[in-house]
């Protein structure tokens, strides 16, 4: 059998379909780690086990038994806990976000200059390395901080990486022996063929995180005369602060055509949010919002990137066409051409559309069925 441990979160429904689709009833159990018993995110309650968000008092049987594979999507302090009480003949599948390991490297170059001018102001960051935090995170969550706990995470057999890339360079920071297994989210409507129209809005960045260095974005766009729309209704500890940061910032350079988006999205308005863009702008170094990034390549949106990244550099080598902001600045605002729109759609059908993500689940199923 193989145990997902999940939170509530927007892409969970489509898992559980995906693997129920590839495998006979009952192969998968699906734990959903909440404190409210009402799911904001997931539909299909039936299929899932509900458990506390806390190491306190948690039932590991509900979690081990009958157990072969177990797949982490995305680690946190609750999974590294249940992780250091598996029985030896469990294997474990983490599949990575993003910030469950970039949080934790040493070195920290996530950050272009106005970005991280503010951020070393930011008294959260020093607050999470001290031995104060420390302490407090071992009562909270009965584990060390992840740094700690890497004799723990060596526990892991394999590794998911949103971009290939990704997995030399986590591997090497943490010196995991873990190997590597193929697998992305299914993003809905990659397989849909239908040309959309699209508006004339900048969207930038995805969240309220420093990640997405919005006021380095802000200063290379400042003379754009279009509306720049900008998410963001999460982030981090302490996102709100930040928020604020970059709302004034965005208003000050752009006036009446900066629209902060502060509030929840569901998917269907998100996506028309989407339509009304020609571009979109990602400017972070390290890997993130590949969902968005490649919903947006799919639709027909130029997409500009961070010349630093990962992600700049695979989707350059696969052939997607995609742009260095700082490079090709005078690019936004620009509708892609109809054959750039055609070999960017062909391409994430390619790697994330519904045959792509079948053939790497069934890949998962018959790695458990093989232990």
């Amino acid at each position: 059998m193989i145990v997902h441990l999940f939170e509530d979160e927007k892409f969970v429904d489509d898992v559980i379909n995906n693997f129920d689709n590839e495998s006979v009833n009952g192969f998968n159990r699906y734990i959903i780690f909440s404190n409210s018993k009402q799911l904001k995110h997931v539909s299909l309650t039936k299929k899932v086990v509900l458990l506390p968000k806390s190491s306190f008092g948690l039932d590991l049987d509900i979690i081990y038994k009958d157990c072969q594979l177990m797949v982490i999507h995305y680690l946190t302090p609750l999974k590294i806990y249940i992780l250091k009480k598996k029985p030896p003949n469990v294997k474990v599948l983490w599949v990575i976000w993003g910030s469950d390991v970039y949080d934790f490297f040493y070195n920290q170059d996530f950050f272009e200059p106005l970005t991280q001018k503010i951020r070393n102001s930011n008294g959260y960051q020093q607050l999470r390395f001290s031995r104060l935090y420390k302490l407090y995170h071992l009562l909270k969550y009965k584990v060390n901080t992840f740094r700690d706990e890497l004799e723990t995470l060596n526990k892991i057999h394999f590794i998911s990486t949103v971009l290939p890339y990704e997995f030399k360079i986590i591997i090497k920071e943490f010196n995991f022996s873990a190997k590597y297994i193929e697998y992305n989210y299914f993003v809905d409507k990659f397989d849909d063929t239908s040309s959309v129209s699209l508006g004339k809005s900048i969207l930038a960045g995805n969240s309220a995180t420093f990640s997405n260095n919005h006021l380095d974005i802000f200063e290379i766009i400042k003379n754009n005369s279009t509306n720049v729309i900008t998410p963001l209704s999460y982030g981090a500890l302490g996102y709100k602060k930040y928020r604020k940061k970059v709302i004034n910032r965005g208003k000050k350079l752009f006036k009446e055509n900066f629209k902060p988006i502060e509030s929840f999205l569901p998917l269907p308005d998100y996506n028309n949010l989407l339509l009304s863009c020609n571009t979109m702008i990602m400017f972070h170094v390290r890997q993130q919002a590949l969902g968005n990034i490649y919903m947006a390549l799919f639709l027909g949106i130029r997409v500009f990137l961070n010349k630093r990244s990962l992600t700049f550099k695979y989707l350059n080598d696969v052939g997607i066409v995609v742009f260095d902001l700082e490079k090709d600045s005078y690019l936004v605002g620009i509708e892609l051409s109809n054959k750039q729109k055609e070999i960017n759609k062909k391409l994430v059908i390619s790697l994330q559309g519904h045959e792509a993500i079948k053939k790497k689940t069934k890949g998962i199923i018959k790695l458990a069925q093989n232990f």
